[in-house]
Protein backbone atom coordinates (compact mmCIF):
# COMPACT_ATOMS: atom_id res chain seq x y z
CA UNK A 1 0.00 0.00 0.00
CA UNK A 2 2.74 2.70 1.00
CA UNK A 3 4.50 1.84 -2.28
CA UNK A 4 1.57 2.40 -3.86
CA UNK A 5 1.14 6.33 -2.61
CA UNK A 6 4.72 6.55 -3.23
CA UNK A 7 4.29 5.77 -6.78
CA UNK A 8 0.93 8.06 -6.90
CA UNK A 9 2.76 10.57 -5.02
CA UNK A 10 5.67 10.23 -8.20
CA UNK A 11 3.67 10.49 -10.47
CA UNK A 12 2.02 13.66 -9.32
CA UNK A 13 5.18 15.43 -8.89
CA UNK A 14 5.70 14.31 -12.50
CA UNK A 15 2.79 15.89 -13.72
CA UNK A 16 3.24 18.89 -12.05
CA UNK A 17 6.43 19.58 -12.77
CA UNK A 18 5.57 18.79 -16.28
CA UNK A 19 2.79 20.96 -16.92
CA UNK A 20 5.21 23.84 -14.82
CA UNK A 21 7.43 23.33 -17.86
CA UNK A 22 4.89 23.40 -20.25
CA UNK A 23 3.56 26.66 -18.69
CA UNK A 24 6.87 27.97 -18.48
CA UNK A 25 7.37 27.72 -22.34
CA UNK A 26 4.05 29.35 -23.28
CA UNK A 27 4.76 32.65 -24.46
CA UNK A 28 3.73 35.62 -22.72
CA UNK A 29 0.41 37.30 -24.14
CA UNK A 30 1.22 40.96 -24.74
CA UNK A 31 -1.20 43.70 -25.76
CA UNK A 32 0.91 46.01 -29.05
CA UNK A 33 -1.76 49.25 -30.09
CA UNK A 34 -0.80 50.03 -33.95
CA UNK A 35 -2.36 53.02 -35.71
CA UNK A 36 -2.61 51.70 -38.75
CA UNK A 37 -2.25 48.86 -41.52
CA UNK A 38 1.37 50.50 -42.74
CA UNK A 39 4.49 50.23 -43.83
CA UNK A 40 6.15 51.88 -40.54
CA UNK A 41 5.00 48.56 -38.78
CA UNK A 42 6.88 46.38 -40.71
CA UNK A 43 9.25 45.38 -38.43
CA UNK A 44 6.95 44.37 -36.15
CA UNK A 45 5.05 42.21 -38.30
CA UNK A 46 7.63 40.28 -39.46
CA UNK A 47 8.58 39.56 -35.82
CA UNK A 48 5.59 38.12 -35.41
CA UNK A 49 5.49 36.09 -38.91
CA UNK A 50 8.66 34.78 -38.56
CA UNK A 51 8.79 33.69 -35.21
CA UNK A 52 11.24 36.14 -33.56
CA UNK A 53 8.85 36.70 -31.14
CA UNK A 54 8.09 33.56 -29.85
CA UNK A 55 11.48 33.12 -29.66
CA UNK A 56 11.78 35.75 -27.02
CA UNK A 57 8.75 33.76 -25.82
CA UNK A 58 6.59 36.89 -26.72
CA UNK A 59 3.44 35.95 -28.08
CA UNK A 60 2.00 39.86 -29.52
CA UNK A 61 -1.44 40.49 -29.74
CA UNK A 62 -2.08 43.57 -32.26
CA UNK A 63 -5.03 45.81 -31.48
CA UNK A 64 -5.58 48.55 -33.92
CA UNK A 65 -6.17 52.37 -32.05
CA UNK A 66 -5.71 55.79 -32.67
CA UNK A 67 -2.42 57.08 -31.54
CA UNK A 68 -4.55 59.59 -28.87
CA UNK A 69 -5.61 56.79 -27.07
CA UNK A 70 -2.74 54.48 -27.45
CA UNK A 71 -1.26 57.14 -25.37
CA UNK A 72 -3.89 56.92 -22.94
CA UNK A 73 -4.13 53.30 -22.76
CA UNK A 74 -0.19 52.52 -22.53
CA UNK A 75 -0.35 55.15 -19.63
CA UNK A 76 -2.49 53.21 -17.56
CA UNK A 77 -1.09 49.80 -18.70
CA UNK A 78 -4.36 48.71 -20.70
CA UNK A 79 -1.73 47.71 -23.55
CA UNK A 80 1.61 46.58 -23.37
CA UNK A 81 3.89 48.58 -25.89
CA UNK A 82 2.64 51.22 -28.58
CA UNK A 83 4.03 51.45 -32.02
CA UNK A 84 2.53 55.10 -32.65
CA UNK A 85 5.99 56.57 -32.62
CA UNK A 86 5.63 60.35 -32.61
CA UNK A 87 2.83 60.57 -29.94
CA UNK A 88 4.89 58.55 -27.77
CA UNK A 89 8.01 61.10 -27.72
CA UNK A 90 4.93 63.99 -27.17
CA UNK A 91 3.72 61.73 -24.46
CA UNK A 92 7.17 61.74 -22.75
CA UNK A 93 8.13 65.34 -23.79
CA UNK A 94 4.42 66.10 -21.67
CA UNK A 95 6.12 64.61 -18.57
CA UNK A 96 3.82 61.17 -18.98
CA UNK A 97 5.65 58.10 -18.04
CA UNK A 98 6.33 56.78 -20.87
CA UNK A 99 9.72 55.99 -22.51
CA UNK A 100 10.69 55.39 -26.71
CA UNK A 101 12.52 52.21 -26.19
CA UNK A 102 13.27 51.31 -30.17
CA UNK A 103 13.50 53.57 -32.99
CA UNK A 104 12.01 51.77 -35.92
CA UNK A 105 12.39 55.27 -38.11
CA UNK A 106 14.13 58.23 -37.61
CA UNK A 107 12.52 60.30 -40.60
CA UNK A 108 9.33 61.20 -41.43
CA UNK A 109 7.64 59.07 -44.67
CA UNK A 110 5.68 61.75 -45.83
CA UNK A 111 6.03 63.78 -49.33
CA UNK A 112 5.27 67.17 -50.43
CA UNK A 113 2.56 66.84 -53.26
CA UNK A 114 1.58 69.78 -55.64
CA UNK A 115 -1.66 70.08 -57.15
CA UNK A 116 -1.43 70.44 -61.16
CA UNK A 117 0.36 73.43 -62.56
CA UNK A 118 2.71 73.14 -59.32
CA UNK A 119 6.31 72.15 -60.18
CA UNK A 120 7.79 74.27 -57.82
CA UNK A 121 8.44 75.78 -54.29
CA UNK A 122 8.35 79.12 -56.21
CA UNK A 123 4.51 78.12 -57.56
CA UNK A 124 3.77 77.80 -54.05
CA UNK A 125 3.82 81.84 -52.65
CA UNK A 126 0.62 83.09 -52.45
CA UNK A 127 -1.21 79.72 -52.12
CA UNK A 128 -3.06 77.48 -50.10
CA UNK A 129 -1.31 74.55 -48.38
CA UNK A 130 -2.93 71.84 -46.61
CA UNK A 131 -1.45 70.45 -43.53
CA UNK A 132 -2.68 67.87 -40.69
CA UNK A 133 -4.00 68.98 -36.98
CA UNK A 134 -2.18 71.76 -35.65
CA UNK A 135 0.89 70.39 -33.94
CA UNK A 136 1.06 67.58 -35.80
CA UNK A 137 3.67 66.31 -37.87
CA UNK A 138 1.74 67.24 -41.17
CA UNK A 139 2.20 70.68 -39.65
CA UNK A 140 5.44 70.93 -37.68
CA UNK A 141 6.84 69.30 -40.48
CA UNK A 142 5.94 70.80 -43.68
CA UNK A 143 6.26 74.58 -42.60
CA UNK A 144 10.37 73.16 -41.49
CA UNK A 145 10.31 71.95 -44.91
CA UNK A 146 9.12 75.03 -46.62
CA UNK A 147 11.04 76.84 -44.55
CA UNK A 148 14.15 75.29 -45.50
CA UNK A 149 13.29 75.13 -48.87
CA UNK A 150 13.27 79.47 -48.87
CA UNK A 151 9.29 79.62 -48.08
CA UNK A 152 8.40 81.74 -45.50
CA UNK A 153 5.33 80.75 -43.12
CA UNK A 154 3.90 84.22 -44.52
CA UNK A 155 4.32 83.28 -48.20
CA UNK A 156 1.60 80.33 -47.80
CA UNK A 157 -1.56 80.26 -46.51
CA UNK A 158 -2.25 77.43 -44.36
CA UNK A 159 -5.16 75.27 -44.57
CA UNK A 160 -6.04 72.60 -42.05
CA UNK A 161 -7.43 69.75 -43.57
CA UNK A 162 -7.39 66.62 -41.47
CA UNK A 163 -5.72 63.04 -42.68
CA UNK A 164 -4.19 61.94 -45.47
CA UNK A 165 -6.99 60.84 -47.70
CA UNK A 166 -9.04 64.57 -47.25
CA UNK A 167 -5.64 65.91 -47.85
CA UNK A 168 -5.44 63.82 -51.44
CA UNK A 169 -8.74 65.03 -52.19
CA UNK A 170 -7.55 68.73 -51.87
CA UNK A 171 -5.02 68.55 -54.26
CA UNK A 172 -6.64 66.19 -56.75
CA UNK A 173 -9.67 68.99 -56.71
CA UNK A 174 -6.79 72.01 -56.24
CA UNK A 175 -8.60 73.21 -53.09
CA UNK A 176 -4.98 73.35 -51.96
CA UNK A 177 -1.77 73.68 -54.26
CA UNK A 178 0.01 70.96 -52.10
CA UNK A 179 -0.34 68.79 -49.33
CA UNK A 180 2.15 66.59 -47.48
CA UNK A 181 0.95 62.44 -48.17
CA UNK A 182 2.87 59.68 -46.93
CA UNK A 183 2.76 55.82 -48.59
CA UNK A 184 0.57 54.38 -50.16
CA UNK A 185 -1.08 57.96 -51.32
CA UNK A 186 2.40 59.54 -53.06
CA UNK A 187 2.58 56.69 -55.54
CA UNK A 188 -0.83 57.03 -56.28
CA UNK A 189 -0.44 61.32 -56.33
CA UNK A 190 2.47 60.22 -58.83
CA UNK A 191 0.25 57.86 -61.10
CA UNK A 192 -2.46 60.55 -61.49
CA UNK A 193 0.54 63.12 -62.83
CA UNK A 194 0.64 65.16 -59.61
CA UNK A 195 4.25 66.63 -58.96
CA UNK A 196 6.34 65.70 -56.35
CA UNK A 197 7.51 68.61 -54.77
CA UNK A 198 10.03 66.55 -52.21
CA UNK A 199 11.00 64.17 -49.24
CA UNK A 200 9.40 66.12 -45.94
CA UNK A 201 12.38 64.04 -43.90
CA UNK A 202 14.95 65.92 -45.88
CA UNK A 203 14.37 68.56 -43.50
CA UNK A 204 13.98 67.16 -39.69
CA UNK A 205 14.36 63.86 -37.90
CA UNK A 206 11.19 61.94 -36.79
CA UNK A 207 10.68 59.17 -34.08
CA UNK A 208 8.56 57.33 -36.47
CA UNK A 209 6.94 53.62 -35.99
CA UNK A 210 8.80 53.22 -32.75
CA UNK A 211 8.16 51.96 -29.68
CA UNK A 212 6.89 53.06 -26.48
CA UNK A 213 6.66 51.43 -23.04
CA UNK A 214 5.55 52.50 -19.77
CA UNK A 215 8.32 53.12 -17.00
CA UNK A 216 7.00 50.51 -14.53
CA UNK A 217 7.69 47.78 -17.66
CA UNK A 218 11.75 49.44 -18.26
CA UNK A 219 12.05 48.68 -14.18
CA UNK A 220 9.80 45.89 -13.28
CA UNK A 221 9.68 43.25 -16.64
CA UNK A 222 12.67 44.76 -18.21
CA UNK A 223 13.55 41.42 -19.82
CA UNK A 224 10.35 41.34 -21.29
CA UNK A 225 11.01 44.39 -22.92
CA UNK A 226 14.16 43.19 -24.21
CA UNK A 227 12.88 40.24 -25.79
CA UNK A 228 10.22 42.47 -27.25
CA UNK A 229 12.96 44.45 -28.42
CA UNK A 230 15.10 42.35 -29.82
CA UNK A 231 12.56 40.53 -31.83
CA UNK A 232 11.54 43.90 -33.47
CA UNK A 233 15.24 44.22 -34.33
CA UNK A 234 15.41 41.23 -35.93
CA UNK A 235 12.33 42.20 -37.77
CA UNK A 236 13.52 45.07 -39.28
CA UNK A 237 17.15 43.81 -39.91
CA UNK A 238 14.92 41.35 -42.02
CA UNK A 239 13.01 44.45 -43.36
CA UNK A 240 15.76 45.77 -44.90
CA UNK A 241 17.92 42.84 -46.80
CA UNK A 242 14.71 40.97 -47.96
CA UNK A 243 12.67 43.33 -50.01
CA UNK A 244 10.75 40.49 -51.57
CA UNK A 245 9.03 38.49 -48.51
CA UNK A 246 9.01 42.01 -46.78
CA UNK A 247 6.66 42.79 -49.35
CA UNK A 248 4.64 39.48 -49.41
CA UNK A 249 4.54 40.09 -45.56
CA UNK A 250 2.64 43.82 -46.13
CA UNK A 251 0.64 42.51 -48.47
CA UNK A 252 -1.35 40.66 -46.29
CA UNK A 253 -1.08 42.73 -43.07
CA UNK A 254 -2.26 45.98 -45.26
CA UNK A 255 -4.78 44.01 -47.28
CA UNK A 256 -3.74 45.20 -50.37
CA UNK A 257 -3.39 43.08 -53.80
CA UNK A 258 -1.42 45.05 -55.76
CA UNK A 259 2.13 44.22 -55.39
CA UNK A 260 3.11 47.15 -57.67
CA UNK A 261 1.96 49.72 -54.92
CA UNK A 262 3.11 47.83 -51.97
CA UNK A 263 6.33 47.27 -53.68
CA UNK A 264 6.67 51.31 -54.23
CA UNK A 265 5.87 51.88 -50.22
CA UNK A 266 8.24 49.60 -49.85
CA UNK A 267 10.57 51.41 -51.86
CA UNK A 268 9.04 55.10 -50.50
CA UNK A 269 9.86 54.69 -46.90
CA UNK A 270 12.67 52.21 -46.82
CA UNK A 271 15.13 54.83 -46.40
CA UNK A 272 13.11 56.20 -43.47
CA UNK A 273 13.67 52.94 -41.52
CA UNK A 274 16.95 52.83 -39.09
CA UNK A 275 18.94 49.67 -39.33
CA UNK A 276 19.69 49.57 -36.04
CA UNK A 277 16.87 50.85 -33.77
CA UNK A 278 18.80 53.69 -32.60
CA UNK A 279 19.30 57.74 -32.81
CA UNK A 280 21.88 59.78 -31.93
CA UNK A 281 21.90 62.06 -29.23
CA UNK A 282 21.50 64.93 -31.07
CA UNK A 283 18.77 63.65 -33.65
CA UNK A 284 17.03 62.80 -30.39
CA UNK A 285 17.42 66.00 -28.84
CA UNK A 286 16.13 67.79 -32.35
CA UNK A 287 12.89 65.26 -32.30
CA UNK A 288 12.41 66.40 -28.54
CA UNK A 289 12.73 70.11 -29.96
CA UNK A 290 9.86 69.62 -32.72
CA UNK A 291 7.89 67.87 -30.57
CA UNK A 292 7.77 71.22 -28.08
CA UNK A 293 7.18 73.05 -30.99
CA UNK A 294 4.12 71.33 -31.78
CA UNK A 295 2.76 71.94 -28.51
CA UNK A 296 3.52 75.57 -28.79
CA UNK A 297 5.70 75.10 -25.54
CA UNK A 298 9.39 76.93 -25.54
CA UNK A 299 12.52 75.74 -22.85
CA UNK A 300 14.26 72.29 -22.87
CA UNK A 301 13.58 68.74 -21.93
CA UNK A 302 16.24 65.78 -21.54
CA UNK A 303 16.50 63.24 -23.92
CA UNK A 304 16.80 60.78 -20.90
CA UNK A 305 13.56 61.98 -20.06
CA UNK A 306 12.09 61.04 -23.47
CA UNK A 307 14.04 57.89 -24.71
CA UNK A 308 15.77 54.52 -23.17
CA UNK A 309 17.70 53.24 -26.08
CA UNK A 310 19.96 51.09 -23.88
CA UNK A 311 18.09 47.73 -24.63
CA UNK A 312 18.59 48.32 -28.07
CA UNK A 313 21.88 48.63 -27.61
CA UNK A 314 22.34 45.55 -25.99
CA UNK A 315 19.85 43.32 -28.14
CA UNK A 316 22.61 45.14 -31.07
CA UNK A 317 25.39 43.64 -29.53
CA UNK A 318 24.00 40.07 -28.97
CA UNK A 319 22.90 39.72 -32.35
CA UNK A 320 26.39 41.28 -34.05
CA UNK A 321 28.03 38.90 -31.32
CA UNK A 322 26.22 35.23 -32.37
CA UNK A 323 27.03 36.67 -36.00
CA UNK A 324 22.75 36.45 -36.35
CA UNK A 325 21.69 37.43 -40.07
CA UNK A 326 17.96 37.54 -41.70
Amino acid sequence: MKLLKVIALGNLAFFLALAFARAQERPVLVNVSIPSLSMDQAPYVIAREKGFFRQEGIEPRFILMHSAIASKALVSKDVDFNTSGSPTVNAAVAGLPIRAVFANGSRTEMYLIGAKGIHSFEDLKGKKVGIGGIGGLADVGTKRFLKAKGIGPKEVTYIVLGGSAVRMAGIVTGSVAAAPLSPPRDYLARKSGLNVLGYLGEAFPSYMGGLGVHVDALNERSRLVKGFVKASLKGLKFMHARKAETVELMMQFMRMNDREMVEAVYDSSIHAHTKDGLLAPDTQSEIIGIALEGMGRSGQVRPEAVFDLRLVREAFRELEAAGWKP
